[in-house]
């Protein structure tokens, strides 16, 4: 008979941790892959730890930055994390802790984007668009993929902001026979043209002037008066920020950092326009287990009504707590808690693939 609800949910965790050749094995009822577990592998993992490492990685002339959780002995899936504009890998870190524990996963990376470094790079005058940005994410997550040892693994991408659309580019690329599923977290798919605000962005993104201006700023105050930029910061930019988000800001907000983040932007307010149920990269998605999405109340960026636009398509779309904002990453607490919403998503993804699957198990 068709598994059971609670079955279903036993196989969608399973198929999370296990090789995928081993899924219809592992959904047998009865089939206890720890029983065959010596009692040394069983103290192995129980001391087990996570290992947190950065990385700039320089290619083509350009630096982009990978923050990667490792668990030695984890037996979970391959997640891959494409942050939001300005893509700054090092804000996840605590987000990307809190998957690999809760998934055991093997590794978490978090993909930075191009040029969204703390490194100067003098002269530079050459800024990435969106375009190049889903086609960094798309080939790193793709090498990655191709160098691994392990290629059977679960592979999940989680896209935060436009993140998600670069996420959901890469899956549509590289195939949902590599990716089984993305998770969109407050994802930003479609120019809400009911924020004033927004509407403002993108003027505001077309003004070279203004972005240049505001950006030699901040780099005269940092090298005149350093504490006087410090306390700009506190006061303005980071003040619901905890303290090592603040730092992490504090170190990339520059010249040439604010001007690679506008014009990426500028980018972004171009490429949406088209309406979520026209969208190529959802339409592409919008099968059972493939994509789901997490929104919270009060976010232009990813407003409910777009919400409810996706769930009218069929896409599981879940809402998160009142007191979570769009720039979760910033504050440990909401990091976490958001995490936690991610893998509860994942294995609500698993267990409709195993569903519509056609997994079968004895009564």
């Amino acid at each position: 008979m068709t598994t059971t609800r609670a079955t279903a949910s036993r196989v969608a965790r399973a198929s999370l941790a296990s090789p995928r050749r081993a899924r219809a094995a592992d959904a047998r009822v009865g089939a206890s892959s720890s029983s065959n577990a010596s009692s040394s592998s069983v103290v192995e993992r129980a001391v087990k730890s996570s290992e947190v490492r950065r990385s700039n990685v320089t290619i083509a002339s350009c630096e982009y930055e990978v923050v990667r959780v490792e668990r030695e002995l984890g037996r979970g899936p391959r997640v891959f994390v494409v942050p939001g504009n300005p893509g700054v890998a090092r804000f996840y870190e605590t987000f990307a802790s809190s998957l690999s524990e809760r998934l055991d996963a093997r590794a978490v990376d978090v993909v930075g984007y191009l040029g969204h470094t703390e490194r100067d790079r003098p002269g530079r005058r050459e800024w990435f668009t969106l375009d190049e940005q889903k086609a960094h994410v798309r080939d790193y997550v793709d090498a990655t993929l191709r160098a691994s040892s392990d290629d059977r693994r679960e592979c999940v991408v989680v896209g935060h902001s436009i993140g998600a659309h670069l996420a959901l580019f890469t899956a549509k690329e590289l195939g949902f026979d590599r990716i089984d599923g993305v998770v969109g977290l407050m994802p930003f798919l479609h120019v809400n043209r009911r924020s004033a605000l927004q509407r403002a962005l993108g003027v505001v993104t077309r003004l070279n002037f203004l972005a240049h201006a505001i950006g030699g700023a901040l780099d005269g105050l940092k090298k005149a008066v350093p504490f006087v930029r410090a306390a700009l910061l506190r006061r303005t930019v980071t003040k619901n920020m905890d303290a090592v988000a603040a730092e992490i800001t504090g170190a990339w907000l520059r010249w040439q950092s604010l001007i690679n983040m506008v014009f990426m932007g500028r980018t972004e307010f171009v490429a949406l326009v088209r309406p979520i149920d026209e969208c190529e990269l959802i339409a592409s998605a919008n099968a059972p287990g493939r994509f789901a999405a997490l929104y919270a109340h009060d976010d232009h960026w990813a407003p409910l009504h777009q919400r409810d636009a996706l769930e009218a398509l069929g896409v599981d779309v879940s809402t998160v707590e009142d007191d979570v904002r769009h720039d979760f990453v910033v504050v440990d607490a909401s990091a976490r808690l958001v995490a936690h919403r991610a893998v509860d998503i994942m294995y609500r993804l698993a267990h409709d693939r195993a569903r519509h699957s056609g997994i079968t198990c004895s009564s």
